[in-house]
């Protein structure tokens, strides 16, 4: 029997339905899995018929004002929101993987949720205190240490503990995928790993500190090195994990490499959970444009995962 795979359509203002309409109905998810469908019940009326889908379906709202493509709301985040907490509640309860489809901040913000980021709300709603984002792009994985910050308040949230805390719950994801104790490169914060201090001090009073603790406890870590020599070493194919300090250290050299193939991981939760490397595309939403290749390989990802955990 097939696994089941929970599914939620996020901002319907967004790509999100649209995208999870055409990945449910292709042939690589429907080879390797039985999707549920989480959402507002006339949203996803809107895309599937009902009666003649290849998926189950679970409505976690009814509103009957219509949406608006492209522009964030109240109601569009309570809908993206009511979606993710069912979901949840059922991947706990079944112990389901859950791969969900992007969503807005700012929608979220106008719903008034506790939490604007999808990752901050898992968490929440599973009461997990350590937790982690990686990115996986084909055989690269990679974690960022700081997620959604500004680049002025990056230097003052990066912690000794913080990054202890993402590469141990990273690496353990990575050692029971690969069966073995991963080789770990880090990145520096600042250029030139600091300069000795010329170009920062992260270097020296954080980054180091955290390396050693983690060495300490035998983690397989070579050393760390500014971020664009970090990114070609990874590139070799001699290191299963890289870990960088801050979102785009991660994002834009996997952008560069395969954008479709990006898959946003959250490690440390009590299920697989994933979902696509990119966001709700409101450019390009109800234009019948988008790409569903992320959110497919965002589903086979959560199946391999969490088919590789329970072994």
């Amino acid at each position: 029997m097939k696994p089941k795979v929970a599914i939620t359509i996020g901002d319907p203002a967004g790509i999100g339905p649209e995208i999870v309409f055409r990945a449910v109905n292709s042939l690589k998810v429907q080879r390797v899995c039985s999707p549920v469908v989480f959402g507002d019940k006339n949203i996803i009326k809107n895309y599937f018929d009902i009666n003649n889908s290849k998926c189950e379906f679970v409505f976690t709202s009814d509103f009957s004002e219509k949406i608006k493509f492209s522009l964030p709301s109240k109601q569009s985040g309570l809908i993206a929101y009511n979606a993710i907490e069912q979901a949840v509640k059922m991947c706990l309860n079944e112990n389901m993987p859950l791969v969900t489809a992007p969503v807005s901040k700012e929608s979220f913000k106008l719903a008034k949720t506790k939490y604007f980021a999808h990752t901050e709300i898992l968490a929440n709603l599973t009461k997990t205190k350590k937790f982690c984002m990686m990115m996986i792009c084909g055989n690269i994985n990679s974690v960022m240490v700081t997620r959604h910050l500004p680049i002025s308040e990056i230097s003052k949230k990066l912690t000794v503990q913080d990054i202890v805390d993402t590469t141990e719950i990273s690496a353990c994801l990575v050692r029971k995928m690969l069966n073995k104790n991963p080789k770990i490169i880090f990145s520096s914060l600042n250029p030139h790993c600091g300069d000795n201090g010329l170009l920062g001090s992260q270097e020296k009073q954080i980054i180091i500190p955290a390396i050693k603790k983690l060495k300490a406890k035998k983690y397989n870590i070579t050393d760390f090195f500014p971020c664009d020599v970090a990114w070609a070493k990874m590139l070799s194919g001699n290191y299963d994990l890289i870990v960088c300090m801050y979102h785009d250290q991660v994002m834009i050299p996997l952008k560069i490499i395969n954008k479709n193939k990006i898959v946003n991981l959250t490690a440390g939760l009590p299920f697989i959970r994933t979902s696509p490397g990119h966001g709700t595309a409101f450019d390009i939403a109800g234009k019948n444009k988008a790409d569903a290749t992320s959110m497919i390989e965002a589903i086979l990802t959560a199946v391999q995962f969490s088919k590789n955990l329970k072994k």
